[in-house]
């Protein structure tokens, strides 16, 4: 029976897996084929830069409401909702094309103008249905892993991202090469979404997902009622906001504009660049993997989880630092491989961060990460408005290269203090409990 729960555990990673990498090529397809819409539908860096924004917006408040829900009534039911309604929008995108759709939102002034904001209301209800992938995800993590098995979880979880962004330019390159148009890739992928459904479904069968109680691998006993201490917990939210934050401004301008970077400033082919992307992906899918096994490693030679966790940190963050070499770099295989580091590091600072939230109170963890969340969002979403305005007006990428890579040091500044009142903690509450596992 024993052997039987942990192998379950283990395949519920993987639909997390699935979902995350759902949740990623829905996100992804736009990039891929954002400089085929310039020409299609007039989609210029200003007004890609400006669907970027909104999706961020839209993330930071479904971040906040799904949250709240999770909280509430757990993933069980609320999980495959927002796959769904993701998935729809993924559906819809391709309306853009339709003269019936483009006429109704468009302007006598501008006719181009009704394409444009119906993949707006797309992307928007996208942005705000995929936030809710991660508070259930987080909770069904926390609530079927122990403690020493999230840090494998979690990079399981994660590294569905960058399986889906390897995916994802594969999937858009062999469409293009058997001469389907752009709407093709948002229609597979969306429906691909909906199969996710019925498998979390026969998975989860008669077994408990519950955000009222602790990991199944600590009996699901009802969550304790510890009483907070408060400054603690405001430097706590302090240092995930910041690392949060951080990782994600190196992740997602990554995201969003390294297919444009390569197409429009070194000028490499359509399909040179969507299979490097696809490179890309691969090695960040390593880095996420190897970062959390390096805590896993450090963990079983007796190093303390929370200096574990700052020694991953500082690898992912020394990579990501890598950024500022960029604008040095002429198009070849250098600037790839410097590329590809950065990928490998700001991905692999998820999981930590994710197993940093899964310490946050569990009865109001979905909350409080979607409040996280929202907050990373929201500056992402002026940093991709902001980075999409300046591209267009000076051809730049220097300055968005730099700040993204330098961003992530903050965090660390943040997190050692963390990691050493953490790990004083455990100490003294070793001494008061000497026969209670650490």
């Amino acid at each position: 029976m024993q052997s039987s729960q942990s192998s379950w555990k283990w395949w519920m990673c993987g639909a997390l897996l699935l979902a995350t990498m759902l949740n990623y090529m829905d996100r992804q397809t736009l990039s891929l084929t954002a400089t085929q819409l310039k020409s299609e539908i007039n989609l210029n860096d200003g007004r890609y830069g400006a669907l970027e924004e909104w999706f961020s917006y839209s993330f930071a408040a479904g971040g906040i409401f799904f949250g709240f829900l999770a909280d509430r009534i757990g993933p069980r039911l609320l999980y495959p909702l927002v796959l769904t309604g993701w998935s729809l929008a993924g559906i819809a995108s391709p309306l853009a094309s339709w003269p019936s759709v483009a006429e109704w939102f468009s302007t006598p002034q501008d006719p181009e103008l009704g394409q444009f904001r119906w993949l707006f209301a797309c992307r928007v209800f996208l942005g705000f249905c995929e936030a809710g992938h991660w508070p259930c995800a987080l909770l069904t993590a926390r609530d079927i892993l122990t403690e020493r098995d999230r840090p494998l979880g979690n990079s399981i979880l994660q590294s569905g991202a960058s399986l889906g962004a390897i995916l994802t330019p594969l999937v858009v390159q062999a469409i293009r090469a058997m001469g389907f148009p752009w709407q093709a890739p948002f229609l597979m992928i969306g429906i691909a979404g909906l199969a996710w459904v019925p498998l979390w479904f026969a998975l989860l069968r008669s077994k408990n997902i519950n955000s009222n109680t602790t990991s199944i691998g600590d009996k699901t006993a009802p969550l304790p009622s510890a009483p907070l201490h408060w400054p603690r917990f405001l430097y706590q939210l302090l240092t995930l906001g910041t690392v949060i934050v951080t990782i994600s401004l190196a992740w997602q301008f990554q995201r969003a504009w390294l297919p444009k970077y390569l197409k429009e400033f070194h000028h490499y082919s359509e399909s040179a660049a969507n299979y490097f992307t696809s490179i890309y992906y691969i090695v960040a899918d390593i880095g996420c993997i190897f970062f959390g096994a390096v805590v896993s490693l450090l963990t079983a030679r007796q190093v303390s989880i929370q200096w574990a966790r700052v020694v991953s940190f500082v690898g992912c963050t020394a990579l990501v630092a890598l950024s500022v070499l960029v604008p040095t770099l002429e198009k070849g295989p250098l600037l790839l491989f410097i590329l590809v580091l950065v990928g490998a590091g700001s991905l692999g600072a998820h999981p930590q961060y994710y197993a940093l939230v899964q310490e946050l109170p569990p009865r109001h963890m979905g909350m409080l990460s979607g409040i996280l969340s929202a907050a990373s969002w929201l500056v992402v979403g002026r940093m991709q408005g902001a980075i999409g305005q300046h591209i267009r007006q000076t051809g730049s990428y220097d300055l968005p290269l730099l700040a993204t890579g330098l961003a992530p040091i903050a965090a660390l500044a943040l997190l050692v203090p963390w990691a050493w009142l953490s790990h004083e903690k455990t100490k003294i509450q070793t001494i008061k409990n000497p026969d209670k596992p650490s």
